[in-house]
């Protein structure tokens, strides 16, 4: 058996009585009324508030909100550029505009590489870089006789102008600097925080999914395989627990399939996909289509070759045959036994968290917002309700409660 991360400080609970308590602990949006809504807005808004990224928006939606002369101005913008496009001198000008664009990008890596060039090189470089110099030149006074000849482009030009000045003088440029950095930094601290569940899921692998499977003191073959994809398509699989053969270079056999979710409402994507996965591995082609998983490797789109896995310096071979424990179950023809979810608590709400992420976007910077009116609100409400898949978490965890002992296979890691 291979060392692992420590699991000696992890906390897990699993089982029929926990994901039930999640069940109850729900709120869904697929089936909530307009007041149902708004109260759970109610509740969210402090929370989502806390989040500089998401107070930033709102600043910059109620800054827009607070001038009406900038959305005056930017409905004259659209319909200046509707005009400008449907002029005579609209085709030459996209044109010009790209050759011009191409020849500036040229000058500058010119340029660039004149800078370190060797001495061989640099007449060369220098007739190409005036060769592009001139033909901008030539690009610049025909883009200027057009936009002469154009009314719409002259004004479409001085309403962007009039428009940047106004962003500019209200601070809305440097409020949208602002966020930028604040997404951004959100991001790194995100990808940190990723990595660190990942090694706590594998620890917990080993400390509560391999006992499950594996007799006490018969663990010196397994490995716990990560990030496996097979050269095919669609298969980036976060844990394979996996028996190495007792003849090296045969295939292994795959004991369980681990899938680990940091957000509990994104358990639905990962069943959906491993659904249609293992569907692949063991080639039933009834439940997939080749098309999605054809590659330069498996290019019939089906598993019908061998694969290999290379991790620590190890080569791991798969066929079908490695992943023969994975039955459906009797009722629902579903792949449930061996189908293991790592995850943590939270609220299940019925959408993922990348929808969840969409409605919190939307109400921090939707300029209409306004919790008060129903008929906003309920608008905002069906629109949520569409981000729902017909499968959501709350149904995956229904779908374990149902089979004896399948519930187990479900490990919520306490924060």
């Amino acid at each position: 058996m291979r060392s692992s991360p420590s699991s000696s400080a992890l906390h897990v609970v699993r089982g029929t009585r926990e994901l039930r308590r999640l069940l109850r602990q729900a709120v869904d949006l697929r089936s909530l009324d307009l007041e149902g809504f708004r109260r759970w807005l109610t509740q969210q808004l402090p929370f989502w508030e806390s989040d500089p990224a998401f107070a930033q928006r709102v600043r910059i939606r109620d800054l827009r909100r607070a001038h009406p002369e900038l959305l005056a101005l930017e409905r004259a913008l659209r319909r200046a550029t509707a005009a400008d496009e449907a002029s005579p001198q609209a085709p030459r000008l996209l044109q010009v505009e790209e050759e011009l664009s191409r020849a500036e990008k040229a000058i500058s890596g010119l340029s660039e590489a004149l800078t370190r060039a060797e001495p061989e090189r640099l007449l060369g470089l220098q007739q190409k870089l005036a060769a592009f110099q001139d033909r901008a030149q030539v690009l610049q006074r025909e883009q200027a006789l057009l936009i002469q000849a154009s009314p719409p482009r002259q004004e479409l030009l001085r309403l962007r102008e009039e428009w940047q000045r106004l962003r500019s003088h209200l601070g809305l440029e440097r409020a949208e600097v602002d966020l930028a950095e604040l997404l951004l930094l959100q991001g790194r601290r995100s990808g940190n925080a990723g990595g660190s569940f990942e090694q706590q899921a594998l620890a917990l692998t080993w400390h509560s999914i391999v006992p499950d499977l594996v007799r006490s003191g018969a663990t010196e073959r397994l490995r716990v395989l990560t990030g496996v994809g097979l050269g095919a398509a669609r298969t980036e699989l976060d844990q394979l627990l996996i028996r190495q053969p007792l003849r090296p270079g045969q295939p292994v056999e795959v004991l369980a399939l681990v899938e680990v979710k940091r957000n509990l409402n994104d358990l639905a994507h990962g069943f959906r996909r491993r659904q249609e996965n293992l569907s692949w591995f063991k080639g039933d082609s009834g439940h997939y289509d080749a098309q999605l998983y054809r590659t330069r490797y498996f290019r019939s789109g089906h598993f019908d070759r061998e694969a290999v896995h290379e991790q620590d310096g190890e080569r791991f071979v798969f066929t079908r045959d490695s992943f023969r424990h994975f039955r459906r179950e009797p009722v629902g023809e579903l792949f449930l036994r061996r189908l293991y979810f790592i995850t943590r608590p939270s609220t299940l709400l019925g959408v993922s968290a990348a929808a969840l992420a969409r409605i919190r976007h939307r109400v921090s910077t939707d300029e209409r917002w306004r919790l008060e009116d129903d008929v906003f609100l309920l608008e905002l409400l069906r629109w949520c309700q569409s981000l729902a898949e017909p499968l959501e978490a709350p149904d995956v965890l229904r779908l374990y409660c149902s089979v004896p002992g399948r519930a187990r296979q479900v490990l919520v890691l306490q924060r």
